[in-house]
């Protein structure tokens, strides 16, 4: 597990450390996934971060998935009406349907962000420990 808190990464270091093979193409296989995600949340221009969690990133060799919040700009307008191309990114059911991962979508900063932070932060059948998260800047 990585330390506690939040720590900067870029997609080079990502894949380097949990998106290389690791005795099957797993891992590769997730973490080109990951990549495509970045690419289009990169494009669409909403995103300021990317924070990764989940089995990816632990030394479990066959990790389930990747566990995600994609962090909006400051002062996202949910009230607009969105292009289905910006639609499709802050979409849970659409991401989770398009890229295979569970994503929560949080301005930064808000009690979403928040929240989804400290919840990811958690260790699975450990209440008193805290791991850390990833965080890609977009």
């Amino acid at each position: 597990m990585l330390p506690t808190g939040v720590h900067d990464t870029t997609l080079e270091e990502v894949r380097n450390r949990f998106g290389s093979f690791q005795g099957s193409d797993h891992r590769p296989r997730l973490f080109t996934r990951l990549e495509e995600l970045v690419a289009a949340l990169k494009r669409s221009g909403l995103f300021e971060a990317l924070l990764i969690d989940g089995s990816f990133v632990t030394v479990k060799p066959e990790p389930n998935d990747i566990d995600l919040v994609a962090v909006l700009r400051p002062g996202h307008d949910f009230e607009r009406d969105l292009p289905m191309s910006e639609y499709a990114l802050v979409s849970r059911a659409m991401l989770n349907r398009r890229f295979r991962f569970d994503v929560v979508i949080a301005e930064r900063d808000s009690a979403v962000y928040v929240t989804s932070v400290e919840f990811f932060s958690r260790v699975r059948d450990a209440p008193d420990l805290r791991k850390g998260l990833l965080r890609l800047s977009l």
